[in-house]
């Protein structure tokens, strides 16, 4: 067999571990975030050059909280820092995600029912299965306005079809975000096999969701039953 058709053959096989490995290592890091999520130490890195700031104020938004989030695998001493902004009038939160020079953002929504709706500019998010009642929709590139329409499309959906709406949370964000991981990574755990399904989870929900509204998701579910 040739060189190139190692490289062929090898490519595959090594992206495949890795993401497994890396996969696997942050379903058990998070499944601990207590000591993750953190105050902001430094000011800096709450730079917003992508204007989400002056965007959520004149949308109505109050700063609520700001963090520091080390879940990130083999970054070194690389963390996430995070703003939430909430707006009462509707019960959502605007979540602000930055590293350097990358970021998204994402809305969400806790409602009756113990039913969570987000809607999120990120393909990652969808990386790793949600537990039941738990919603995700990506819309990868598009700007807060387009996100946020697409949210309150979905939360009409969920009224019409769960008659569910929108609840002001009941506890900190910080808990929320601790809540919401912990029950997300003990659902992944539970899964047959979950640490070989990782890399498949990976490859096949970032790509099968990518831009698929929740409408979309549901109906899909209902022709398969």
């Amino acid at each position: 067999m040739s060189g190139w058709l190692y490289l062929i053959v090898l490519l595959p096989v090594a992206y495949w571990l890795l993401v497994t490995v890396v996969g696997v290592r942050s379903v058990r890091k998070m499944s601990r975030p207590e000591n993750l999520l953190v105050p902001v130490q430094d000011a800096e890195r709450l730079n917003d050059p992508q204007g989400v700031s002056d965007w959520a104020r004149t949308k109505g938004f109050s700063l609520d909280s700001q963090f520091d989030f080390d879940g990130l695998v083999g970054a070194g001493d690389l963390k996430v820092a995070i703003e939430g902004w909430y707006l009462p009038a509707k019960c959502l939160f605007l979540m602000h995600y930055h590293v350097q020079d990358k970021f998204y953002y994402e809305f969400i929504s806790g409602l009756e029912g113990e039913y969570s709706l987000t809607t999120s500019g990120s393909i990652d998010s969808v990386a790793l299965p949600f537990p039941p009642r738990i919603f995700m929709q990506v819309f990868e590139k598009a700007s807060l306005d387009e996100l946020l329409h697409e949210h309150e499309k979905a939360l009409a959906f969920f009224e019409q079809r769960f008659g569910v709406k929108p609840v002001a949370p009941d506890r900190p964000l910080r808990e929320l975000i601790l809540h919401a991981l912990k029950a997300q990574m003990t659902y992944v755990q539970s899964q047959p096999l979950w640490q070989l399904r990782v890399g498949w989870w990976y490859v096949t929900r970032r790509r099968n969701l990518r831009n698929k509204s929740i409408m979309e998701q549901i109906r899909s579910l209902d022709d398969d039953q």
